[in-house]
């Protein structure tokens, strides 16, 4: 079991590194046509598309690692007040209803993108693209926090049981 969870931690952190670097394309790429626009008065019409699938991209890439490493906006202002073994049931509870509904996601974004495959459904702005090919990273992303979740529900119950020691 620990060469899989290796291979996991591997691949998101392959992912995140892969959002990092459409990121910094992003940057380059906004900061290219306001050079643009500012020293020859032309624009690139495909900046702004690009872009926003950059982002999309960016958030199913990233979500997972940044889950895994607990990057993730809390609110805590009861939950510090609480006892470790209500934290624990709490946190158990949460994980399981968030791994619900990342499978939920998943499987109405398969859903979606092979309805996108099959009907040849295309994103027709400044560049035409399939949408298959732009939301494909919906249900990868959202699967890998399913597993995350999940890997976070089975530590938590480790440590309830004493396993986790």
């Amino acid at each position: 079991m620990n060469i899989l969870w290796k291979f996991f931690d591997k691949l998101l952190d392959v992912m995140a590194a892969l959002a990092g670097v459409i990121l910094i394309f992003i940057c380059g790429a906004v900061c290219y046509t306001i050079g643009m626009r500012f020293l020859f008065n032309m624009t690139t019409i495909w900046i702004t598309q690009t872009t926003e699938y950059g982002l999309l991209w960016i958030v199913f890439l990233a979500t997972a690692w940044l889950l895994r490493e607990g990057g993730h906006i809390t609110t805590d202002i009861i939950y510090s007040s609480l006892s470790d073994k209500a934290k624990r049931g709490i946190d158990i509870v949460m994980f399981f209803c968030a791994a619900i509904a990342c499978a939920v996601c998943t499987w109405y974004s398969i859903a979606y993108t092979y309805d996108c495959i099959v009907n040849n459904v295309t994103d027709v702005r400044a560049v035409t693209v399939p949408k298959a090919d732009i939301f494909a990273i919906i249900p990868i992303g959202f699967f890998l926090l399913f597993i995350q979740f999940l890997r976070m529900v089975w530590g938590k119950l480790a440590e309830t049981t004493g396993a986790g020691r």
